[in-house]
């Protein structure tokens, strides 16, 4: 087979003019054709040869030009599977060596030894290409092909906040401007990296085909995922740089509080506190107390990952401080940089120049969390100061009406009120003062419906009840000397970390903290992870500096552990982290956004939380919510009322909705304010539960496809070049459109819509007259909108639970509705999916749901299911219509609903708006 293919090669070339060239070390081409055939006897002799240092000759029937290597890699369906090999040849008239192409499908990687230069293509069109040679910009990093350099850098380290003052004038860079030996492997290929004449190190490239994402992950006949690795063998920091261009969108990078879009910024992704009333300033600014405020990019979930506008994606996989200088250092160039000697870029390319496909491949290889209780699509309500209080609380929601299906209760381990507010002790235990029956109340709370959720961290306080024997076991973070590390911690006490890098520390502590399953929590917030100081001494004997971001992710695991399994008749079990490094995404069950300022500050307050889960969301981190309305109150004020009825619609129309009491907790207005804030509370969080059918029914698009549910507009609308910068809206799964109002004392604002098709207010009402428009909401509304002929498959409102509710025998609950559902259908022509709903969101099996559209204006007076008249109701534009069983509802004037779901006697009411 290889002898022929060989042979038709040789008889190309022959047929273009002059005679044979010279070829640098032609061995190479042996070698390579060896990894695919018995002998070199197989091939066809060539017509005349020439003999290199090595002594063996090789001839080529053509002069002039240079050959390239290029072996084509397809194993197809699972794997590269079938190996062919071609030989084609470019000019060089300029004597450099040749290009070495390697080919998987239809994806190309022409690798360029000298200038040094990575081009990926698609049926020969350029997807990504990384720049060429030196790319020399005077002192700082160069902007070539890739670069090392040293280190000069101070880091000091305040209350999880970290200051890096560098040197620029004592750092030195070398750039790497050739590669050498570049060898074609049987999944891509390898070389040396030359700065000048100097060997610098090794690369190598990789076509990954185990990437799979999408309803056929085969079909673009290319794996969509290539590995770059670049190892130095001197140096600190290795970066490596990509073309860009000031049009073109970058988006990402973890919990990005400013911006979705960061082109033109230079980021630092660091695992860090967020600070107080964090300010859009540079990163390298430390003005005043630095450490208790942030910058632009202080985040507690930093990701190395990016997504751009033009199909493709990035993942710079290290646990080291990474920087992304996107365009921000010169407008052509996108650089991407660890401090490590390594460098492990994974580059993701999406289907016909698709940014959803190419994350749902990158999302596919960082790993998705497990799937979630229904529980954490219910509304979650806090509740302390107590057993006594907890349980008023408990029976206060029912009384309410307001559904819920989680009571969480941080202070079971401890808490007093304080000159900074309410503070939690910071044992591990629980407190028997506030807590005398601890074990009862867990008991007390499922028989009403509520899963119990508690509180935990990594801090070892000084005055913990687990301090000395901690200490007494090694588990903590060591100083140089062997002694225990301390740094001043939240409560202002001496205090160390738990050494998670210690397996020994990792077994007591979960020994400890599974006491609290043991008496009856049903989860916890895993709290904090961004404290690691980068000059303890850890028992791994690890660099810290290379652990810290890591240091969540280690936090991530042992609750991932912990959470395995749950004790038999009890929920299951849930933890939710305000932390995050890449590949903490499989590990984690939720991530909040942190503690928010309880104010509308752009950088830390209620908008922030947008493009911090639209960023998260990118990521790979699915199941997202906020504390409602805000936490912190330092250098601001507590909670107001209006703050507070914002946030809770807000909070309501993101994947998870929990309120927090707040550091201020006796002042911040809560649920329980006055009958205003328990009438705004009763009926967002009613129609949260609702919307828990569409939520959990939405996890399959993210799960197949790994698209978030709290989403980027420009996933679905690609074309809008709004939607890839605007920081405050979002799609809520594939067809809510929310548009938080996010400015103090606004009663409306502008809306933007992407896409030809008429949107409608998710409420009900005329369509909007797009592409922009202003929308009006006043204190108690939000605006939100669906696509024309959007069928939306709710839980019938009253559900108060998802949990089974005993003890409570007026608590309408998700197992006594069955399969009764709620299905809104919005008026307009047929455009889409979203006239579509199966359960998992249609990602497998035919609709359960088809909805016709209707585009007859007024409401109809009659209605038929499956021939027979029903009882139509009209109020204020709304049209209503209960039927049971499957069969096809129409309405007169046209449109009908076809209901294909299998159970025949269950209850479908249509509203018609």
């Amino acid at each position: 087979m290889l002898g022929h293919l060989a042979g038709n090669v040789a008889h190309r070339l022959e047929s273009r003019q002059g005679a044979v060239a010279f070829v640098e070390k032609p061995y190479r081409l042996r070698n390579l054709i060896e990894l695919v055939t018995p002998s070199w006897t197989d091939v066809a002799p060539p017509r005349s040869s020439i003999v290199d240092h090595h002594g063996f000759g090789i001839g080529w029937p053509f002069t002039g030009i240079r050959p390239a290597l290029s072996v084509t890699l397809s194993r197809m369906q699972a794997r590269l599977a079938v190996i062919a090999l071609s030989c084609a040849l470019v000019a060089c008239g300029d004597g450099r060596p040749p290009a070495v192409e390697v080919s998987a499908g239809r994806l190309t990687a022409r690798i360029a030894p000298d200038p040094a230069q990575i081009t990926l293509l698609v049926d020969g069109s350029t997807v990504w290409s990384t720049r060429a040679g030196a790319g020399r910009d005077g002192d700082g990093p160069p902007h070539g092909f890739a670069a090392t350099g040293s280190r000069a850098v101070m880091i000091e380290e305040h209350f999880g906040s970290y200051k890096f003052a560098e040197d620029p004038k004592a750092e030195k860079w070398r750039a790497i401007d050739r590669l050498d030996d570049v060898l074609p492997t049987d999944t891509g290929a390898t070389f040396t990296l030359r700065a000048g004449d100097v060997m610098a190190g090794s690369g190598e490239l990789t076509f990954v085909a185990a990437t799979r994402s999408g309803p056929d992950p085969d079909a673009a006949g290319f794996p969509r995922h290539v590995r770059i690795e670049l190892t130095a063998t001197t140096g600190e920091r290795i970066s490596l740089a990509s073309t860009t261009d000031p049009s073109e969108h970058l988006v990402g990078l973890g919990g990005q509080s400013f911006d979705i879009d960061h082109q033109g910024e230079t980021v630092p992704l660091w695992v860090q506190e967020d600070g107080i009333g964090k300010e859009d300033i540079s990163d390298a600014e430390y003005a005043g107390v630095w450490f208790l405020s942030g910058r632009k990019h202080s985040t507690h979930t930093p990701m190395p990952m990016m997504l751009s506008s033009k199909g493709y994606a990035v993942a710079l996989d290290t646990d080291a401080r990474a920087v992304f200088a996107l365009g921000s250092e010169r407008p052509d160039a996108a650089r991407f940089e660890a401090w490590s000697s390594h460098l492990d870029l994974q580059v993701f390319i999406g289907d016909d120049h698709s940014p959803a496909d190419a994350l749902g491949h990158m999302v596919a290889w960082v790993g998705k969390p497990d799937r979630p209780p229904l529980t954490i699509f219910a509304p979650w309500v806090d509740a302390l100061f107590g057993s006594t209080n907890v349980r008023r609380v408990a029976k206060a929601l029912r009384d309410n009406g307001i559904s819920s299906s989680v009571i969480w209760t941080e202070d079971w381990r401890g808490g007093a009120d304080t000159a900074l507010g309410y503070t939690l002790e910071e044992d591990w235990r629980v407190d028997r003062t506030l807590y005398p029956d601890f074990e009862q109340l867990g008991t007390d709370l499922r028989a009403s419906g509520f899963a119990f959720l508690t509180y935990h961290n990594t801090f070892i306080d000084s005055t913990a009840d687990i301090s000395a024997e901690a200490a007494a076991g090694g588990y903590t973070l060591k100083d140089a000397t062997g002694a225990g590390y301390v740094f001043t911690g939240v409560k202002f006490n001496p205090s160390t970390l738990l050494d998670l890098t210690n397996p020994a520390a990792v077994t007591w502590a979960k020994g400890v903290m599974t006491e609290a399953l043991a008496l009856g929590s049903d989860g916890w917030m895993a709290d904090f992870g961004e404290w690691l100081p980068t000059d303890a001494v850890l028992a791994s004997g690890e660099d810290p500096l290379a652990v810290h971001n890591r240091y969540p992710v280690d936090w991530a695991r042992m609750n991932h552990e912990m959470f395995a399994t749950s004790p038999a008749g009890r929920p299951r079990g849930i933890y939710f982290m305000r932390s995050a490094w890449l590949h903490s995404q499989p590990l984690s069950s939720v991530v909040w956004a942190g503690d928010q300022q309880t104010d509308f500050s752009d950088g830390d307050g209620m908008p922030s939380v947008i493009p911090i889960g639209v960023n998260l969301g990118l990521a790979g981190f699915p199941y997202f919510g906020s504390d409602i309305a805000g936490y912190m109150s330092q250098g601001t004020m507590p909670t107001t009322n209006e703050l507070f009825y914002r946030w809770t619609s807000f909070g309501a129309l993101t994947p998870v909705m929990r309120t927090h009491h707040g550091k201020s907790a006796r002042q911040n207005v809560q649920w329980e304010h006055d009958a205003g804030t328990i009438a705004q509370f009763r009926r967002w969080s009613r129609f949260h539960m609702q919307l828990a059918a569409y939520l959990s029914g939405s996890i399959a698009s993210f799960e197949r496809d790994g698209l978030p549910l709290m989403r980027l507009v420009a996933l679905a609308y690609p074309s809008a070049d709004w939607a890839w910068t605007a920081t405050d809206e979002y799609l809520l799964g594939d067809r809510i459109l929310v548009a938080p109002i996010v400015v103090a004392g606004a009663s409306s604002r502008t809306v933007q819509l992407p896409g030809g098709a008429p949107w409608f207010p998710l409420f009900g009402g005329p369509p909007a007259d797009g592409p922009s428009i202003t929308a009006t909401a006043g204190l108690t509304e939000i605006p939100a909108f669906v696509p024309a002929a959007t069928v939306l498959v709710l839980y019938p409102d009253g559900v108060d639970t998802v949990l089974p509710a005993p003890a409570t025998s007026s608590a309408v609950t998700v197992d006594s509705i069955g399969f009764d559902r709620e299905v809104w259908l919005y008026p307009g022509a047929q455009t889409g999916p979203q006239s579509r709903w199966h359960d998992d969101n249609g990602v497998t099996g035919s609709p359960q749901y088809t909805w016709s559209g209707r585009t007859t204006g007024g409401p109809p007076a009659t209605a038929t299911f499956n021939g027979s008249a029903v009882t139509v109701t009209t109020t204020t534009g709304v049209t209503t219509v209960t039927v049971v069983g499957d069969g096809e509802l129409s309405f007169a004037g046209g449109g009908t609903l076809t209901i294909a779901r299998g159970h025949a006697t269950s209850t479908v009411t249509v509203r018609l708006h």
